[in-house]
């Protein structure tokens, strides 16, 4: 985990190297810890620790892109130099856009100094209150627990400079009745991993299974459901992941007018539907940046 002032340390380096027109680097690292189970039994467990630096140098429009694991000064000067060598060679991109000048970012709020000390003894103890609670029901679970901590920074050639930390924890389980004809799903997720409750989420899952035992096909038609979040944001993921100008300007999405043209600035959905990003909601905060 690098501190702000270390990640422009090394981030100021790549810009001193840099001979480009233009150079956009980022910085990230992360310290990821899981644990899984399944029938009952825990799995497998693991860490995964990782830092890398992306560069990319610019001359006029072509540019050329080089990643690197490695932060002395001769691989960061090799890496800076490779990425030149790229881009000379690549082809201009008519849509390429200079680097933004420097400015300020708010300070993000997804970092909780616990998240960072979570320990393998502690995701065990997790696992096995889930598996405790869903055999007191006769019941089978699998299921995976994962938290990180880690930070991600930005630099480019105009001395804009964007750095943030974040911590997270990820919990999805399926519950299965003994004979299999009843299953049920949950997951939950969080920057602060004290909010998760692990029995919550797991009675959720075991109640749906012992609703589900020996389903019946119904006749297809109109029924009225109540979504969980966690099925409203899969519908959701899939509309704002289309919310794209190329694919709607090519005629290529919902966003799209036969015989062409977009809908930009018209109603498409109930006047109560509203979408905002607010990153330094307390809830779910995400990057200022």
């Amino acid at each position: 985990m690098l501190t702000k002032d270390e990640a422009a340390i090394l981030l100021e380096k790549v810009m001193k190297f840099s001979k480009a027109d233009h150079c956009t680097a980022s910085l990230s690292g992360s310290h990821e810890g899981n644990i899984r189970f399944a029938r009952n039994t825990v799995s497998t467990s693991g860490v995964n620790i990782n830092t890398s630096l992306n560069i990319t140098s610019a001359y006029g429009k072509k540019t050329g892109t080089t990643s690197i694991n490695e932060f002395d000064d001769d691989s960061l000067q090799r890496a800076v130099r490779r990425s030149e060598e790229l881009a000379k060679l690549s082809p201009e991109n008519p849509e390429y856009m200079e680097p933004l000048d420097a400015r300020d970012f708010p300070e993000s709020k997804t970092y909780v100094d616990a998240g960072a000390a979570i320990e393998p003894e502690y995701r065990a103890l997790k696992a096995m209150e889930c598996i405790k609670a869903v055999k007191k029901r006769n019941l089978v679970a699998a299921g995976y627990w994962e938290d990180s901590f880690g930070f991600s920074s930005f630099m480019n050639s105009k001395r804009l400079f964007a750095y943030r930390r974040a911590t997270s924890a990820d919990f999805s389980l399926t519950v299965r009745t003994e004979d299999g004809t009843g299953s049920g799903w949950v997951t939950r997720d969080f920057n602060d991993y004290r909010k998760m409750d692990i029995l919550e989420a797991t009675n959720i899952a075991a109640t749906k299974a012992e609703l589900s035992k020996g389903a019946k096909a119904i006749e297809p038609g109109k029924y009225t459901v109540i979504l969980e979040p966690a099925a409203a944001i899969g519908l959701m993921r899939n509309m704002f992941f289309n919310l794209n100008a190329r694919s709607a300007d090519e005629g290529r999405s919902f966003m799209s007018k036969k015989g062409g043209g977009t809908k930009l600035g018209e109603q498409i959905v109930d006047p109560r539907v509203n979408i905002y990003s607010d990153p330094m909601n307390p809830d779910v905060p995400s990057s200022t940046w």
